[in-house]
């Protein structure tokens, strides 16, 4: 981490940070997962989200934080995988459930020992109690900045 003098403040030795971070698992990740299963990053996260529950493509798409169309691209490709399955019907034709297939759920648990095996390297130098919190830490810091309460807002 660069080092925060006068003129890297705290907030963007933060910043700095989980830039540094994301890149270099980004593109190792991308590359191990396009590499050994054909997927990249956020296939993987969708078929995570779709296999743990999210079902709606709209539910998905303010999980992972982008458009609906971006989604529907993501399912799409899954789809012509066969990792998953789109199915119209209820009373309104309209609405889309998402489903997880057999071959996803295989491809989503190879994907997950790739992702461990990026991941683990990293994440090694942090005690088991500080690996287990950093989840919910960033989780709680994503959601202040796209939620900011009044109070929660830094004043220089």
């Amino acid at each position: 981490m660069r080092d925060p003098g006068p003129l890297h403040p705290p907030e963007l030795a933060f910043l700095t940070a989980l830039w540094d971070v994301w890149q270099a698992l980004r593109e190792r990740g991308e590359a191990e997962l396009r590499g050994q299963h054909g997927l990249d990053l956020r296939s993987f996260i969708a078929l995570a989200y779709v296999q743990g529950g999210t079902t709606q493509p709209a539910a998905l798409a303010r999980e992972l934080g982008v458009p609906r169309y971006e989604v529907s691209r993501v399912l799409a490709a899954l789809e012509a995988r066969g990792a998953v399955r789109r199915e119209h019907g209820g009373p309104d034709a309209r609405r889309v459930t998402v489903r997880v297939t057999l071959a996803g759920r295989q491809l989503w648990e190879g994907a997950l020992g790739t992702v461990r095996g990026v991941t683990g390297p990293a994440l090694a130098p942090l005690s088991p109690t500080a690996r287990a919190a950093l989840p919910r830490h960033l989780a709680a810091v994503a959601q202040a900045a796209r939620f900011p309460a009044p109070s929660q807002e830094l004043t220089p």
